[in-house]
């Protein structure tokens, strides 16, 4: 293989990745019909599991209907509880904060699989200015996937650790316009992963060829 050819390999695989998570990351959504989005509602309102989603229905109807196939953030005010309030039998306790916990580590992998991620989570809150104990940030790619998640089986099984951990929680849905996007991140990898490995194998060749 040519030295050009070997440096052309070196860039080409980083750029491919970064593509490639680019379109995880900011694929275009189609914007949910309204079909679509009574069939979401319905598949979450008839979830069986305990105790399943428990969400502002009508508040979600609207934010599904006025998709605009863009991401959006949910803003997530917490305060737990200082024992978590399962049922009895459940067969978990502790404190409402290792509770939501056990929620979290579910939903990351939710999200992730859908595009989504957390933007910023606090691990700490001044009680003399606040009576929130955290504050969640979270990307999601679009409104799709957000209705996507909150209908999956795996996201109502794991709401009764969530409800067990809360004493009260408060949610804004919003659109940003100062966040930088991660493609610019994922971009910014792929450039400087691609010089360097020119670089590495460009002094490779030339140690090798002296």
């Amino acid at each position: 293989m040519t030295k050009q050819r070997r440096l052309l390999l070196a860039l080409a695989i980083p750029t491919l990745i970064a593509g490639a998570l680019m379109y995880w990351y900011q694929w275009g959504a189609q914007v949910l019909q309204p079909a679509e989005v009574a069939e979401y509602i319905a598949k979450i309102e008839a979830q069986t599991q305990n105790p399943g989603a428990r969400h502002d229905m009508e508040a979600l109807r609207t934010l599904l209907n006025e998709d605009d196939g863009e991401p959006v953030y949910t803003v997530n005010l917490y305060k737990f509880h200082a024992v978590a309030q399962y049922p009895a039998g459940s067969g978990f306790g502790g404190t409402g904060k290792e509770a939501y916990d056990r929620f979290s580590k579910v939903m990351v992998s939710l999200m992730v699989a859908r595009g989504s991620h957390p933007v910023y989570g606090s691990h700490w809150a001044d009680q003399a200015n606040s009576d929130w104990d955290q504050i969640v940030i979270v990307r999601y790619r679009s409104r799709r996937d957000l209705a996507d998640l909150f209908a999956s089986d795996q996201f109502a099984e794991a709401s009764g650790h969530k409800w067990a951990s809360l004493q009260e929680h408060e949610r804004m849905v919003v659109k940003a316009t100062h966040i930088p996007g991660g493609e610019i991140v994922f971009l910014l990898l792929a450039t400087l992963t691609g010089i360097a490995i020119g670089l590495i194998g460009h002094v490779s060749m030339q140690s090798k060829s002296t």
